[in-house]
């Protein structure tokens, strides 16, 4: 069992796009240097190639329900434990103004910014 967990609207929402855009190979969740809290959330399609350099890895985390699945990037994963992805749907009246993956930290072991796109991990 995974410390990333993914919701069912994000579960939902990953399934579409992958139907829609006919990807074989699902998503990488990874963690990237950069924006204004330190690392940066992402969350991408695979290609062929990302697919072929992390699928023979030995410790891959791999989550998977239906015909979606998500590879968790080996390098960036002790970064990412205990951190929830959601998918938030547009509403107007919660001030919600764009629909989005939204990446919910564990805040016992990071921090977040206000915008919810980056993190730092406390050691």
């Amino acid at each position: 069992m995974s410390s990333i967990h993914i919701t069912k609207k994000a579960w939902t929402k990953m399934s579409k796009i992958i139907g829609y855009t006919k990807n074989q190979y699902g998503f990488l969740y990874s963690a990237s240097s950069g924006g204004c809290n330190g690392f940066n959330f992402k969350l991408d399609l695979l290609d062929n190639k990302t697919y072929l350099e992390i699928s023979h890895q030995k410790y891959l985390t791999v989550l998977k329900e239906r015909d979606a699945t998500v590879y968790v990037d080996p390098v960036s994963e002790m970064f990412l434990l205990g951190t929830t992805i959601d998918y938030i749907t547009q509403d107007y009246s919660n001030g919600e103004f764009e629909s989005r993956f939204n990446f919910i930290i564990n805040k016992d072991t990071m921090t977040g910014c206000g915008c919810g796109i980056s993190f730092t991990p406390k050691y």
